[in-house]
């Protein structure tokens, strides 16, 4: 076995086993949506916090592809521990794979998440831009040695055990001029606040709660990431393809769970005129049939694009962003009908709160709603495909 082929093995072997820990308190937490607290605890004891940093920095060295596979397994157990914990690893492999390691910045930060065990948090969506990422409501002016930043972020998951928040903002430079920046800020920084809005139809134990920025004062050298606003550079790409191909595998990983628990209901449930359980019936076989290609399709097509980013296949341009976005809208549409097939197998009984099922029917509506939704993923690829670029304007 290759040392490649061992690693994946254990890590899976880790990620298993944490998901049927975490499997055991799901439901509680789903009903009173409260945070697993608990569970972050185990990740980071096991070292799965650190499932992408380096060896040699604390972590288990996990590529994209590891990574994928793992958050697929892990949402099986719980789907909103595997969703809170990937908005803070997702970051976290793309700078590891950018190579940025050689700034004594870069090398603390990642020994703080490696070996201190802290976690990062994203402060990105904003209520007034929604999905239109590039420019946004959150301002950070630049005045003397540091920024001051103003400005409201939702759906920050993991939001109470966030140790460092990653916060993009508009940056306002006097000698610059506009620019796209994301800056680092200490939790207990003067300013900063987590206000608890998360009360959710789904994915509620995430506590994606809101964060408030007022007058925060951030030294300039925490500015992790400046650019021109509106270019796609090699690093975004290298961004959406750690996030959307993981976000791809959590939602695929709620279909599995939906898929096992029908077709062991199927096996099992025999209703009083029938000779035999209800997979003997052809409906039932059909209807398993169909959720079983849609799977195999989006498994296929999110892990293979996975692999190509792995093995350094060329991700450039509007079509890189393209092709590293593509599986995600793919696969979240995907679950969300595997789960419906789901329900349809098993029926009434598929409403009951004492079953998983129901909360997987809830917990994986979300899925189309991560950058990029569903409308402006065919936005992007429409625009993309007839050769008009995607910033161009008028945009209509």
């Amino acid at each position: 076995m290759s040392v490649e082929s061992e690693r994946r093995r254990r890590l899976l072997a880790l990620a298993g086993e944490l998901a049927d820990d975490f499997a055991t308190r799901a439901a509680e937490h789903d009903r009173n949506n409260t945070f697993p607290f608990e569970n972050i605890a185990r990740m980071k004891e096991t070292g799965y916090t650190a499932l992408v940093i380096p060896e040699a920095y604390g972590g288990l060295g996990a590529d994209l592809l590891d990574f994928c596979l793992c958050q697929e397994r892990l949402a099986q157990g719980c789907a909103a521990t595997a969703l809170a914990i990937n908005m803070h690893l997702f970051g976290l492999g793309s700078m590891v794979e950018r190579g940025d390691m050689t700034r004594p910045q870069a090398r603390r930060f990642l020994e703080a998440v490696g070996q201190g065990r802290q976690i990062i948090g994203g402060g990105i969506t904003e209520p007034e831009t929604g999905g239109n990422w590039g420019f946004f409501a959150t301002r950070a002016i630049k005045e003397g040695d540091s920024y001051l930043v103003n400005g409201r972020k939702v759906f920050t998951s993991l939001a109470p055990v966030i140790d460092l928040f990653m916060v993009m903002a508009t940056v306002e430079d006097p000698d610059a001029g506009f620019l796209s920046g994301t800056l680092l800020i200490p939790r207990g920084t003067p300013g900063l606040e987590v206000v608890e809005t998360w009360d959710t139809m789904g994915m509620r134990a995430t506590a994606s709660h809101d964060l408030i920025m007022t007058d925060c004062r951030v030294p300039l050298d925490h500015a992790i990431r400046l650019r021109t606003i509106g270019e796609i550079l090699p690093e975004d790409i290298s961004l959406f393809a750690w996030f959307s191909l993981s976000i791809a595998s959590v939602y695929t990983g709620i279909a599995i769970a939906a898929l096992n628990f029908a077709k062991a209901f199927a096996s099992r449930h025999q209703p009083l005129p029938l000779p035999r359980p209800i997979k003997y019936l052809p409906g039932v076989q059909f209807t398993i049939a169909e959720a079983e290609t849609l799977l195999a399709a989006t498994r296929a097509y999110t892990l293979e694009t996975a692999k190509a980013w792995v093995q350094g296949e060329e991700f450039v341009g509007e079509d890189g962003l393209r092709r590293v976005c593509m599986p995600k809208y793919f696969a979240t549409n995907n679950a969300i009908r595997i789960v419906d097939l789901a329900m349809e197998v098993v029926g009434a009984v598929g409403i009951f709160k004492k079953h998983p099922l129901e909360r997987y029917y809830r917990d994986v509506r979300a899925g189309t709603n991560h950058p990029f939704s569903n409308a402006r993923m065919r936005e992007l690829i429409g625009k993309n495909v007839l050769g008009i670029k995607l910033l161009e304007m008028p945009r209509w």
